[in-house]
């Protein structure tokens, strides 16, 4: 029985070499390094495409386990120029937060950016040994009046850059700890919900 062969039409492109390679470029805040490479024919759908990458390949450190989520703006040239869209912790490291005979106290707060750009942040305290309720409250509060002033007089990436790099956590700790014996207070999660631009 006789093969079967196909031939591509005289009109037929290859689809494979219409597409082209495009550095992914980190914000100003990570100097711009280049995190990855995507590809596409057209470098108008790249536009709102998200790229996660670990924080230790954006700064060279060790901070494997923070996850930033990262959002395609513009293209320029062979460049897909980003912004922060949000982070998050992996869960393997909250796991090695708990400890025996403490708590884990989760908080969902929205806040609203001095840019008017609005993030939903979820926080995590651990404690050194089982909090009351009243405790419970007294900490909830404090990290959302940190979190509400943080945010009012900062733009949406100065607020994402405090909460990765661990600034806004430490001042609640800081507080947090003249309530009850913490462990650890970390943002676990930050979202922009919607960006205007």
């Amino acid at each position: 029985m006789a093969r079967k062969t196909t031939t591509k039409s005289k009109g037929s492109v290859d689809k494979w070499k219409l597409k082209k390679m495009y550095d992914v470029i980190a914000p100003d805040i990570f100097n711009n390094v280049i995190v990855g490479t995507i590809v596409a024919t057209d470098p108008e759908t790249l536009k709102g495409r998200t790229i996660n990458a670990t924080l230790s390949k954006l700064v060279n450190s060790n901070q494997h386990h923070i996850q930033v989520k990262l959002r395609v703006t513009e293209v320029s040239g062979f460049k897909a120029m980003t912004k922060i869209d949000g982070m998050e912790l992996s869960r393997a490291y909250i796991g090695s937060q708990i400890f025996g005979g403490s708590d884990l106290i989760e908080y969902v707060f929205k806040v609203e950016t001095q840019d008017g750009e609005t993030v939903r942040v979820k926080m995590i305290i651990s404690t050194r040994r089982k909090a009351h309720d009243a405790q419970k409250k007294q900490v909830r509060k404090i990290a959302e009046e940190i979190l509400a002033k943080t945010a009012s007089r900062s733009s949406v990436d100065q607020l994402i850059q405090e909460i990765i790099f661990g600034k806004a956590g430490s001042q609640i700790f800081n507080k947090g700890k003249k309530i009850m014996p913490l462990g650890r207070a970390e943002i676990r999660r930050a979202e922009v919900l919607k960006r205007k631009a």
